[in-house]
């Protein structure tokens, strides 16, 4: 196999959850565009339905499943249907994380019932995900957790969200380690500042008015995109990384 092609994902099925906006969807249509199948996992289900409908213009099957990853018995659900319908599970992306209710709330006045949410949301979410996964994968495979640069340092309002994505790159390793034996890699993927609804509703700002003011705070001048993180996603999940595991890598500009 030629270096090109340790980079393509022929014949391999792929889940990624939060997958119908943002960065989720930038890795689902990249994962197309190099030869998968790909089931992309979120609560909207007009969102799942229109990437869903642009795998079919990169000539791959495609299938858009409106679930919540903190309703604890759907992505077993979804798995499941996911084995059934395309007859394996390779790839399995656990991207769904974030505030849900777009509000900043700092360590000194945050209620229990919104720690607990956070770590649910931002940790629970992607251990029973890659659990579950790990469990279909039959022949080897690839789980990736999206975290956040956040992990690494102060995050004033942001500051369960951030031990949460700390504490995945722990949770990463580990299962990197217990997982090997079944050719299972598991990598983190941290991405920096990218101006995504979210991101613009948590903070209050136009996309134009986010992508200056963060621009200016990262090495490389410019905020990040969705295919930024693609690409990192692609060579986890590619034949090119089949000897990387327990890693993170941080896709931020420099930051």
């Amino acid at each position: 196999m030629g270096m090109y092609e340790k980079f393509r994902l022929d014949g391999k099925v792929a889940v990624v959850t939060g997958g119908g906006r943002g960065i989720g969807r930038g890795i689902a249509l990249a994962f197309a565009e190099c030869g998968a199948d790909v089931v992309v996992v979120a609560r909207r289900q007009a969102d799942v339905d229109a990437v869903a409908a642009e795998f079919a213009e990169r000539v791959q099957r495609g299938l858009g499943i409106s679930a919540d990853v903190m309703d604890w018995t759907a992505i077993p659900k979804v798995l499941d249907r996911v084995v059934d319908e395309f007859g394996q599970l390779d790839i399995m992306v656990n991207n769904a994380g974030g505030n849900l209710d777009r509000q900043m709330h700092a360590l000194p006045e945050i209620s229990l019932e919104k720690f607990d949410e956070q770590l649910s949301l931002n940790m629970k979410t992607k251990f029973w995900g890659s659990q579950q996964a790990a469990k279909r994968m039959t022949n080897g495979g690839r789980i990736i957790n999206i975290i956040s640069i956040a992990a690494h340092s102060p995050s004033p309002g942001f500051g369960v969200y951030s031990a949460a994505n700390m504490g995945m790159i722990s949770m990463t390793r580990t299962l990197a380690t217990e997982l090997a034996p079944q050719k299972i890699t598991v990598n983190c993927l941290a991405p920096g500042l990218i101006v995504t609804d979210m991101l613009m509703e948590t903070m209050n700002l136009e996309r134009e008015q986010a992508e200056g003011m963060f621009g200016a705070q990262i090495p490389l001048g410019r905020t990040g995109t969705p295919e930024d993180c693609a690409a990192a996603a692609v060579f986890f999940a590619s034949p090119a990384a089949e000897w990387t595991t327990g890693q993170f890598i941080d896709v931020a500009g420099g930051q």
